[in-house]
């Protein structure tokens, strides 16, 4: 069986009290923890809750159990902005989740990188319990009054926040061309 990277655990006063070069990348918060095995950040209800994001709500509005499903509900938001990643970028998924756990940015420090990515996730979470309009998945356009071919619907990514996916071209993380050869020997390392 393998042996998953077990992420730190840091405290809101450990992050204010540590110097960024002791903190262990990534690690998980009250706000964003990282799953070792999905090897991606997940918001916690806590970070949509600060923005004011109720998802609580938003799933009890769908009939649903938001004790059951919250996590679930969580899960879907980071797997809406990492796929969006991987479809726009050149770059393997595994060196785009490397890129995000360890805040790999040239301009940005490591811990910027994070509280960056943390915006990214709630901001996907608000777009996402906003934007109950079918007209983001049927593939008509209302506007127009007709079907969107299959092209136009792989091609927007709909059911990404604009804002979000700006974000992530700033960040780096779609970009058509490759950090692939660049951080290979980085990533080969176990420890994330």
């Amino acid at each position: 069986m393998p042996n998953f990277f077990k992420a730190p655990v840091y405290t809101e006063e450990q992050i204010q009290e540590m110097d960024e070069k002791d903190m262990v990348f990534p690690f998980s918060s009250r706000y964003m923890r990282y799953d070792s095995i999905k090897r991606q950040y997940i918001p916690t209800e806590a970070l949509l809750l600060k923005h004011g994001v109720n998802l609580s709500e938003f799933i009890t509005a769908s009939g649903r159990d938001p004790q059951a499903d919250m996590q679930e509900e969580l899960e879907f938001i980071s797997d809406q902005v990492y796929a969006c990643m991987f479809k726009n970028s050149g770059s393997n998924t595994e060196t785009l989740k490397w890129l995000v756990a360890k805040g790999i940015r040239r301009g940005v420090s490591p811990f910027r990188f994070r509280l960056y990515f943390e915006e990214i996730l709630w901001k996907q979470a608000r777009y996402y319990t906003n934007n109950d309009d079918p007209t983001k998945s049927t593939g008509i356009d209302m506007e127009q009054k007709q079907w969107l071919n299959k092209g136009v619907l792989v091609n927007e990514d709909r059911n990404i926040d604009p804002k979000v996916k700006f974000m992530l071209m700033n960040l780096g993380l779609c970009w058509v061309g490759s950090y692939d050869d660049q951080f290979c020997w980085q990533m080969a390392k176990d420890n994330w």
